[in-house]
């Protein structure tokens, strides 16, 4: 990692992100905005570049803003607890999200599948589905906790005539 100062121009480049980005995290306080140097220009460090990084690979593994600067903070004490549940807490959030992505896309496999055997001259499914008024068995199953089975898919499927 470089030693030297950056411009705010090769900090975001260095940590791929773009200027608006640290100026926000900046405001925010996820990270500390230098004094400015002799040319006007405010010179960033490594110590920048790391909290930059350290934000970006927590927001990879699903952690919010506000989960980060809580991170950063928890990361000076000894005590990992709240570290633990803070990442625990997270995970679970991905799984439920997970969850739903799947139910989502039976959902839609559901959908596709009875749109295929409706009549041409019925509304299709889908747009039946995307509809307002729309009142379809299976259209919204992301909105359910448990994503169904195979077996209840096909029950309410209707049957073309």
């Amino acid at each position: 990692m470089p030693t030297h100062a950056f411009t705010i121009s090769k900090l975001a480049a260095a940590a791929g992100v773009n200027i608006e980005t640290v100026r926000y995290y900046q405001r925010r306080g996820l990270i500390e905005e230098p004094t400015r140097v002799d040319n006007g220009f405010r010179a960033y460090d490594g110590t920048h570049l790391q909290r930059l990084l350290f934000i970006k690979r927590a927001q990879e593994l699903g952690f919010s803003l506000d989960d980060a600067a809580v991170l950063t903070t928890l990361s000076q004490a000894t005590d990992r607890k709240a570290l633990r549940a803070i990442a625990r807490e997270r995970a679970t959030d991905i799984r439920h999200r997970a969850a739903r992505l799947v139910a989502m896309a039976e959902a839609l496999e559901g959908l596709a599948d009875t749109c295929h055997r409706t009549a041409p001259d019925e509304m299709c499914p889908i747009v039946a589905a995307l509809s307002a008024d729309a009142d379809l068995p299976g259209c919204c199953a992301a909105d359910q906790a448990a994503p169904d089975s195979p077996q209840q898919r096909k029950a309410r499927r209707p049957r073309r005539a």
